[in-house]
C-alpha cells in the first residue's frame, strides 16, 4: 500500500508526538501527589514546627512517615507507620502472609491522623536536639523542588528510584517539597544545595529510628 506524502508525514508526525507524551508520562508516573490529611494539620495546630518525611517507592506509596517536631524549646519524634511493612514480600505459614497483606492494605487506606499507628519515640532530647540542628530547619523550609523525575538530563536516568516528600509545617502555612532518588543524582549530576539540603535532612532523620 503507497501512502500519499502528506499523509505519510501526517501519520509521522502523530507518531512522535505520541511517543514524546508517553515519554513524559513515564518518568511522570511514580511521582507522589501531595496530600494534605488530619495528621498533617494536627501538627500545624500544635507544634510551633514540623518536618514530616515520606519515603516511598512506585511499588509502595503509603503513608509511612518520620516526624520532627518542635514545641517552644523541645524536640519529640514520632512515627507513623505501618507494623506489617517488614513483611512485605516474605512467606509466613498459617496464612499470616495473607492477615499480613489485609493489614497493610488497611494501613494504607487509612487517612493519617492521630490513631494506633502514630508512635512516639525513646530518642533522648540531647540527640533530638541535636537532630533537629543538623536538618537546619531554617534552610530547610527555604529548599526548592528537585523536578529530576520530569526532566531527565543526559545519561542521568533512574527508574523506579526512591521517592521522598518532605512536609515542611509551621503556623503559618504547610508546603511540601518532592526529591526524586536524591542520592543517585547527586553522585551522577555532581552537588547541587538544594538536593544536599535533603539527603541531610533524610541522613538524620534516618539516624533516629536506628
Amino acid at each position: 500500500m503507497i501512502i500519499p506524502t502528506i499523509h505519510y508525514h501526517i501519520i509521522r508526525y502523530l507518531l512522535l508526538t505520541a511517543g514524546s507524551w508517553l515519554l513524559s508520562m513515564h518518568y511522570l508516573v511514580g511521582q507522589p501527589t501531595p496530600q494534605l490529611f488530619p495528621l498533617h494539620t494536627f501538627f500545624q495546630a500544635n507544634y510551633d514546627s514540623t518536618i514530616i518525611y515520606q519515603s516511598s517507592s512506585t511499588r509502595n506509596n503509603s503513608p509511612n512517615y518520620l516526624i520532627l517536631a518542635k514545641y517552644q524549646d523541645k524536640v519529640y519524634f514520632f512515627m507513623y507507620t505501618s507494623p506489617y511493612r517488614v513483611a512485605e514480600g516474605r512467606y509466613f505459614p498459617g496464612e499470616l502472609s495473607k492477615k499480613f497483606a489485609q493489614g497493610e492494605l488497611a494501613f494504607s487506606r487509612m487517612p493519617p491522623d492521630t490513631n494506633r499507628y502514630l508512635l512516639p519515640t525513646t530518642a533522648a532530647p540531647t540527640t533530638l536536639a541535636h537532630c533537629w540542628r543538623n536538618v537546619a530547619p531554617s534552610q530547610l523550609w527555604q529548599v526548592r523542588d528537585d523536578q529530576r523525575r520530569l526532566n531527565p538530563q543526559g545519561n542521568c536516568i533512574l527508574e523506579d528510584g526512591d521517592e521522598n516528600m518532605f512536609y515542611l509545617i509551621d503556623k503559618r502555612a504547610i508546603r511540601t517539597a518532592y526529591f526524586y532518588a536524591p542520592a543517585y543524582f547527586e553522585e551522577c549530576e555532581g552537588k547541587k544545595l538544594n538536593r544536599q539540603l535533603a539527603i541531610k535532612a533524610i541522613t538524620a532523620l534516618r539516624a533516629l529510628t536506628q
